[in-house]
């Protein structure tokens, strides 16, 4: 039956065999969710993606089937049966005594705020609850399915051809999803870790570590009730079902998925605490050498994901457009996985008050770290129609340093930033950022794109800067800041509060330029990136 009629259909309440006040309809790339009151009803779309195919009838009762019995393992008491829809005279009904037409799995409803996703959200994710997943994952596999035939999946030729093929079906994708210089750049560093990790990976499949696992283990299929006893307190739903190649794997690449999500959200303390966890609980040092590589791979699966679901026009077009931004976020983070650190694409700010050498800072970090570097002094005079040193002095929050031209130039300066990222640059603003609204806008880019964004503040006596100002001559360079301006800035300037004390970082300038420098290096390499 049509995909179209068929959702139709299921919007009716005479469909279901229990009445419902709450309806609600969710798309993923291949399957459609009904959610009525207590239940969910899972209709597999009849696709062909190379990976999953669902064309058929029978197919889709087979994975059907397959979805309730695997999923019981981490999730008992969720997955209830497979359903029948049938045609009867008044339409379609689940459960019905006619023809059938299609299958769906029918599940007990979860409450949406019980996800860890939901939780993070909240701010009440804590490491605890981190700590007892990681147990009861590591426990998982220590129990699942294990033999040669399982071990087959987790060869390098497998584990290897499942990651050039993300890269191949996403193809089409380059230019929205993906550009074209982060597709390269994956492509090439790609091959390199493979071919560094390709013994590891074979022994480990000798000596059977490949289990049968989740195969989909990311934030918001785990759900947390810490009111339950043990083990009811942590379900975990909707593993891989339609394929055995991607839930036939090392543990590690399993785990990797949490590991992955939690750094797209923002919280890459969590995901360091969920890892160590993890691999304590397992005993396995040896698998931490692949945590790096198949975070990566977890990404690129959910970037190829992303990627398929703007592709398909029952979705809303609201909904494909987040998936792109979904998208090339996972993109940038699956490059960052694979990439040395020296050229893991990042955003840093370095801001202050006039005269505290932000400027100078800059210079010696894009020198440095390979930063391109975007200046709020050259891009205000750019659209002022003048030349980078040509003089436009004027009283503090006068002429051309007035809120709205403020406005439009850190606009800009962001517009360029985020275009820069999405190449996969490393990014450094060089401006004020007085203001906690502008840090903020910038931090909330790098947080869609799923990448570390850090706040370098510089700091120098008052003294001092204003002795450096009275040095400065007027068009020796595009600042127009002399002493009245840094008063005046002062006087506005808003200091970071202490949530952002883990993106923040004060730089003491008055040791002169080198030590600036290596205290920024520093703190680079404790983010590792550099």
């Amino acid at each position: 039956m049509e995909l179209t009629r068929l959702i139709e259909e299921l919007s009716r309440a005479a469909a279901y065999p229990h009445p419902f006040e709450d309806f609600q309809l969710r798309h993923t790339h291949i399957s459609v969710v009904f959610l009525v009151d207590r239940f969910a009803y899972k209709v597999k779309k009849p696709v062909d993606l190379g990976f999953l195919d669902f064309t058929t009838l029978e197919k889709r009762r087979h994975f059907c089937d397959e979805e309730v019995r695997l999923n019981r393992r981490l999730a008992p008491g969720v997955y209830l049966d497979v359903v029948p829809i049938t045609v009867e005279e008044d339409g379609l009904r689940l459960g019905g005594g006619g023809r059938i037409v299609e299958y769906a799995v029918q599940m007990r409803r979860l409450p949406p705020e019980a996800t860890f996703l939901s939780w993070l959200g909240r701010g009440e994710l804590e490491r605890t609850h981190l700590e007892r997943l990681a147990d009861r994952v590591a426990a998982f596999h220590g129990n699942a399915r294990s033999s040669a035939e399982v071990s087959r999946y987790g060869r390098f030729d497998v584990v290897s051809g499942n990651a050039r093929e993300n890269l191949e079906q996403s193809r089409p994708h380059v230019g929205e999803t993906i550009s074209r210089p982060v597709f390269d750049r994956i492509s090439t560093v790609l091959e390199r870790r493979l071919q560094e990790l390709q013994p590891l990976i074979e022994a480990r499949a000798d000596a059977d570590v490949p289990r049968d696992t989740h195969g989909d283990l990311h934030l918001d299929h785990v759900y947390l009730f810490p009111g339950r006893e043990p083990p009811a307190d942590i379900v975990v739903i909707d593993c891989i079902e339609f394929n055995e190649r991607f839930r036939y794997a090392d543990p590690v690449a399993d785990a990797a998925f949490l590991v992955m999500d939690l750094i797209f959200h923002g919280r890459r303390d969590l995901a360091r605490v969920f890892a160590e966890a993890y691999f304590t609980a397992s005993r396995d040092d040896e698998g931490r050498r692949l945590l790096p590589f198949y975070v990566s791979y977890r990404a690129a699966v959910r970037a190829k994901v992303e990627g398929m679901i703007t592709e398909e026009r029952e979705v809303p077009e609201g909904d494909r457009e987040a998936a792109v931004g979904r998208s090339r976020a996972h993109w940038l983070l699956a490059l960052s996985q694979l990439e040395d650190p020296n050229r893991r694409p990042c955003l840093l700010l370095v801001g202050g008050l006039p005269g505290t050498g932000k400027s100078t800072l800059a210079r010696g970090l894009a020198a440095r770290a390979g930063f391109t570097v975007l200046s709020s002094d050259r891009t205000r005079k750019q659209l002022a129609g003048l030349e980078p040193d040509a003089p436009a002095g004027a009283a503090f929050g006068r002429g051309i340093y007035t809120e709205a031209w403020n406005r439009r130039t850190y606009s800009l300066l962001l517009r360029r930033a985020t275009e820069c990222l999405f190449r996969g640059e490393r990014v450094l603003v060089d401006a004020s950022f007085g203001r906690q609204g502008d840090r903020d806008r910038f931090f909330a880019a790098a947080d869609r794109l799923g990448l570390p964004v850090f706040l370098f503040t510089c700091e120098a006596p008052a003294a001092q800067v204003l002795q450096r100002l009275a040095a400065r001559r007027p068009g020796s360079g595009p600042s127009d800041a002399d002493g009245s301006i840094y008063l005046g800035a002062a006087q506005v300037w808003e200091d970071p509060p202490r949530s952002m004390a883990h993106r923040t970082c004060r730089i003491e300038t008055t040791r002169g330029p080198t030590a600036s420098v290596e205290q920024a290096l520093d703190r680079l390499r404790e983010a590792r990136l550099l």
